[in-house]
């Protein structure tokens, strides 16, 4: 247990890092997207030359989904809740090799035992989150029968 405790300590520090990575690149992506879209958003209203042009466009089709997408920042609940099953499988994953590997190394099982146990888990948390988001998208309408989004997304 002693040789195998820094070792496990190692590899977690390490995911841990790995995660906060992909959070950022994920936040920096988002924010990328959102100045880009404020951006073009900004242009396009430029153009307009009078009130009766802009309030004409705005009535249309075209203008009604600009401003939704102004207003309002789209999330589709079915990636949220594919992200949350797909994590959940790997924790899951995980903490059943680390279950496993309890009694193949006898001088570690108590490290292994406790995180199989925390990642066996996490894993049935994030899939029971999935399940309750996505009983929840289709009673509030967000998820309609057929799996889309009701806006088409």
């Amino acid at each position: 247990m002693e040789t195998l405790a820094p070792m496990i300590g190692s590899v977690g520090i390490m995911l841990v890092f790995a995660w906060m990575l992909k959070l950022g690149l994920d936040h920096r992506r988002r924010t990328k997207l959102m100045q880009h879209q404020y951006e073009l958003q900004s242009k396009l209203l430029e153009k307009f030359t009078s009130t009766e042009e802009m309030m004409a466009y705005l009535q249309s089709d075209a203008g009604e989904r600009f401003l939704v997408s102004a207003t309002a920042e789209k999330s589709d609940p079915r990636g949220k809740i594919l992200g949350s099953i797909q994590t959940g499988l790997v924790l899951l994953a995980g903490g059943a090799a680390f279950m496993f590997l309890r009694n193949q190394i006898a001088e570690a099982q108590e490290g292994f035992v406790l995180m199989g146990t925390l990642g066996l888990a996490l894993g049935v948390g994030f899939i029971l989150s999935a399940v309750v988001a996505y009983v929840l998208s289709k009673s509030w309408g967000v998820i309609n029968g057929n799996g889309f989004a009701r806006d088409g997304a």
